[in-house]
C-alpha cells in the first residue's frame, strides 16, 4: 500500500467584501444581513495546527474495516501525540504506512490491518512516526458502488 502526499493549494483570490455583499441596489443595508452566516471553511474545521498538518490520499483497501477506503483523504498532524487506538502514519521499511496504536499489557504496537502480519513494538520517541490521522474524507457511494466509483466523484 502507497500514499500520495498533496500539496496545499493558497487562495489567491481575495473574498468579497462585506459591502458588496450586504448592500441593495439602493445602497441600503439588507434586512437579512442579520441572519447571513459566514462561509463554510473546511480547512478552519479540519485543520488545528496548519504549521504540523499535512495531506495524503489513502492508496489500496487495507483498511475497509475500519472506515479507511481507497482514493480517501486524510489528514494528518505531526503534533499529535500518538494514544492507544489512534491510526498513524509511520515509515516502515521505506514506504508510508498506515498503521493501528494498540497497547498490549505495558508494551505498544504499531499494528496493520491485514491478520497474520506482524505488529512493531512502538516508543514514546518513535522516529517512524509520521502523524496521527485526524479525518478520513471519503465520497458516500450509492449501494452497490464501490466508494472509488462514487457518483459523487464525477
Amino acid at each position: 500500500m502507497s500514499m500520495t502526499p498533496i500539496a496545499l493549494a493558497a487562495s489567491t483570490s481575495a473574498p468579497a467584501s462585506s459591502d458588496t455583499l450586504s448592500r441593495g441596489a439602493s445602497g441600503f443595508p439588507s434586512p437579512a444581513d442579520d441572519y447571513r452566516e459566514a462561509p463554510l471553511d473546511l480547512h478552519h474545521h479540519l485543520v488545528r495546527r496548519p504549521a504540523s498538518t499535512f495531506f495524503m490520499r489513502l492508496e489500496g483497501d487495507d483498511h475497509r474495516h475500519a472506515g479507511l477506503h481507497h482514493g480517501d483523504l486524510l489528514v494528518i498532524d505531526r503534533a499529535i501525540s500518538p494514544r492507544p487506538g489512534h491510526w498513524l502514519v509511520a515509515a516502515i521499511d521505506g514506504e508510508l504506512s498506515v498503521l493501528h496504536l494498540e497497547r498490549r499489557e505495558a508494551q505498544l504496537y504499531l499494528a496493520p490491518s491485514r491478520p497474520g502480519l506482524a505488529t512493531l513494538p512502538f516508543e514514546a520517541d518513535d522516529d517512524r512516526l509520521w502523524g496521527v490521522i485526524c479525518y478520513a474524507i471519503h465520497a458516500l457511494p450509492a449501494t452497490g458502488e464501490e466508494p472509488a466509483e462514487s457518483s459523487c466523484l464525477r
